[in-house]
């Protein structure tokens, strides 16, 4: 399994646990799959995370922000190493 370092995950999880409703966030939930991570947020516990975080998570992961979807109660922030960098919000 392919994982970001633990100052890195760190970062992450610091921008995301601002836009949280309740029980702060202790575990980063994504995946890296291939040249792709996707962040899983629950709707529930947050709300959506605005343009210029998530633009600064692409600079921590030193990728590309492409695109939202909402997926069984989750929010997706989907990210690439591509560089054919696009913004589809």
């Amino acid at each position: 399994m392919v994982k970001f370092n633990e100052d890195i995950e760190q970062q992450l999880l610091d921008i995301i646990k601002q836009h949280e409703y309740k029980d702060k966030a202790e575990v980063l939930d994504y995946d890296i799959i291939g040249n792709e991570v996707i962040f899983n947020v629950s709707i529930n516990n947050s709300e959506k995370i605005p343009l210029d975080d998530l633009l600064k998570i692409a600079d921590i992961i030193g990728g590309c922000f492409e695109y939202i979807t909402v997926v069984n109660e989750q929010y997706r922030f989907y990210y690439t190493y591509s560089d054919k960098c696009v913004c589809d919000m």
